[in-house]
């Protein structure tokens, strides 16, 4: 009898857990056997290894195999463990040395004719890896410009199972895919870009391509800079689906962790190619109206958690076309995870927490035709329906939305000026703005505008007198008290484009207009 230990990876939600793969060979009647939890997909990988190792010349051996996978009580799918039971059957076999599997892992499908292919979930696994403290992880080279940026990991490509065998038998050597941090982070830049989903609305945004809208350009610059959430009124056809949807351009690039964290999620929903590298931009998630809740807000099935859009728009943007259009659970679902940047999916059968730090922007029409705007003379809806589809809206959640705007058809004038600001210039500005809130709020868990809790703004970073008695009237007025809170963080992210100290009168002035016309709420 001989026992193999080798260790791959399994994706479970959005996160890698490892399994160790142990490889029994004993005399019996020739057979294979795989036990623990194994799904289809991980059962047939037997047949795979099996002609894998035939095909490239080494022994597949005739005798009874017990295949086991740890922890036994974890269900386990995908392709990621075919590397590592080809690996266990031939250290088992004495085929290649069981030394050199030591503090290493193994990620891979294997083909029928031994080629080594890549897998979804590749970053998360090899992340599950590093953080169980594995030094080396063998991959396949289409997997590479991805895992190859982590920090502290060794990733060695190989390019098939003889190429492996060589390499493990000491007799080849596998490539490391970079010396050090800085040039694994440079090689997984790869194709980067700001839609993350097939829903987007057009490749390749900027927004030199906007024709005017000189207010609603000035408030998504605020919106970028301090990482506010925003919705925008207006009739059909008046851009602000195309607003919208260049609003990741202007938001500066992600670090390394948060970029890891957020390409990891995107590759697991299979909305992240593996040749991207890692997605340093921040992502538009822009679903379809008619998406159900928990394609929204994300589910789990048993221990199975599926994460939602709000979730794959991890530290970038979810954009919501037609909100009014949407279940009324989606939009309310996303009233905790606004604030609070997560969100908890609790079933029967268990829970879990998932990162959802999302830009929330909302895009509607002034009535269900559309034509209701100035005095409304072409509108064709009645009083109820204008009433209904406002409703649709709570109260509650717009007064969690910091920037409210109505975006009016655009001049003519404004047609007529050829020349727009791009996205990269309205960037260096946002990128100044959100260096100085980060080292005021140094040491502090928030760095943006949007995310300081209003009691810490009124206590800790105060306002010009001047703009405080500004404020004080509002709280007097019908605003609600949310209602002043936002107009403070609008207030500071303004004072941070324009370079200010503290905010005074006339960004306090500036930030109400930003709210809305009333610049209150209804709670």
């Amino acid at each position: 009898m001989s026992l193999a230990e080798v260790w791959g990876v399994v994706t479970t939600g959005i996160a890698g857990v490892m399994v160790k793969v142990e490889v029994d060979v004993a005399q019996g009647l020739p057979s294979v056997g795989v036990i623990g939890l194994a799904g289809a997909s991980v059962t047939e990988a037997r047949w795979r290894a099996r002609s894998a190792i035939g095909n490239v010349g080494a022994t597949w051996p005739a005798a009874r195999i017990t295949i086991g996978l740890s922890p036994a009580d974890l269900p386990k799918g995908g392709t990621s463990l075919d590397l590592p039971i080809a690996v266990g059957v031939l250290a088992a076999t004495a085929q290649v040395p069981r030394s050199s599997l030591l503090d290493s892992t193994f990620i891979g499908e294997l083909g029928l004719d031994g080629s080594v292919r890549g897998v979804d979930g590749a970053l998360a696994a090899a992340i599950a890896a590093r953080r169980h403290g594995v030094g080396s992880v063998f991959i396949a080279s289409a997997n590479a410009r991805q895992v190859q940026a982590i920090p502290g990991l060794r990733v060695r490509v190989i390019r098939d199972l003889q190429h492996l065998i060589g390499v493990l038998r000491g007799t080849d050597e596998a490539p490391i895919g970079c010396e050090d941090a800085d040039e694994c982070i440079e090689a997984a830049r790869g194709f980067s870009s700001s839609l993350g989903a097939p829903s987007a609305v057009e490749p390749d945004p900027d927004f030199s391509e906007v024709r005017g809208h000189p207010f609603a350009r000035f408030a998504l610059e605020v919106v970028a800079a301090g990482g506010h959430h925003c919705s925008m009124i207006g009739p059909p056809g008046v851009g602000k689906s195309m607003l919208a949807s260049r609003l990741p351009t202007l938001l500066p690039d992600l670090p390394l962790g948060i970029a890891l964290e957020v390409t990891s999620l995107a590759s697991l929903s299979g909305q992240w190619p593996v040749e991207r590298g890692i997605a340093y931009r921040p992502l538009l998630q822009a679903p379809h109206h008619s998406s159900s809740s928990t394609a929204i807000l994300g589910t789990s099935r048993g221990r199975q958690v599926l994460p939602g859009a709000l979730s794959l728009a991890h530290h970038g943007v979810l954009f919501l076309d037609e909100a009014p259009e949407f279940s009324r659970p989606s939009l309310e679902g996303l009233r905790q995870p606004m604030e609070s940047g997560v969100i908890t999916i609790m079933r029967a059968a268990a829970s879990a927490t998932l990162p959802a730090r999302f830009q929330l922007v909302l895009a509607s029409n002034p009535c269900p035709c559309g034509l209701a705007v100035g005095r409304g003379d072409a509108c064709t809806c009645t009083p109820m329906a204008r009433r209904r589809y406002a409703e649709r809206l709570s109260g509650p959640l717009l007064d969690r939305i910091d920037v409210r705007l109505t975006v009016p058809r655009p001049s003519t004038a404004d047609l007529a000026n050829p020349i727009q600001e791009a996205s990269a210039d309205i960037r260096s500005r946002v990128i100044e703005a959100r260096s100085r809130a980060e080292h005021r709020y140094r040491g502090e868990p928030w760095s943006l505008n949007g995310h300081v809790p209003g009691a810490a703004l009124r206590q800790r970073w105060r306002a010009t007198a001047e703009a405080e008695a500004l404020v004080r009237s509002l709280e007097r007025s019908a605003a609600s008290l949310r209602s002043a809170d936002r107009i403070l963080r609008i207030a500071w992210t303004i004072a941070d484009l324009a370079g200010a100290v503290r905010p005074d009168a006339e960004h306090v002035a500036s930030a109400m207009g930003l709210r809305g016309g009333d610049a209150g709420g209804t709670a």
